[in-house]
């Protein structure tokens, strides 16, 4: 079917009956009939492009109105949403708390290790007297 063929059966249909002597009935009955086989061509090719019928056009439609269409549902799945972000959220936090702890305690771990300085050497005179160790604390 082309676009041309579809074009000249339209105009032809439109166009008034070139007869001015015959009755308008049966030319209004011709140009009805013209126009109905041109509109049942129609739909057959609108039926060839777009795959499926009006019927499962409609099911489909349905279908996806009824999933999860009620506000409760809505809200139920808000509120889910923001519990599953509130716990990632909680588990962010402990895993840079938890991070916090470690380096704190590294760090304590670091400052413990390093090099202390030596203690003052004991007197002579300490050891001798027995006056304990002499260093002051």
């Amino acid at each position: 079917m082309t676009g041309k063929d579809d074009q000249g059966q339209t105009s032809a249909a439109a166009d008034p009956p070139s007869d001015p002597g015959s009755s308008g009935s049966s030319s209004t009955e011709d140009r009805l009939g013209h126009l109905e086989t041109a509109v049942e061509r129609i739909e057959a090719a609108i039926g060839r492009l777009v795959p499926g019928s009006h019927a499962e056009a409609q099911q489909r439609t349905e279908q996806r109105l009824d999933r999860g269409s009620s506000v409760a549902e809505q809200v139920r799945a808000e509120l889910a949403r923001a519990k599953e972000e509130e716990t990632a959220a909680a588990a962010t936090a402990t895993a840079a708390e938890t991070e916090q702890n470690e380096r704190r305690q590294v760090a304590e771990r670091l400052a413990r290790l390093e090099e202390q300085p030596p203690a003052p050497p004991r007197s002579r005179r300490t050891v001798l007297l027995g006056w304990g160790d002499g260093r002051s604390a």
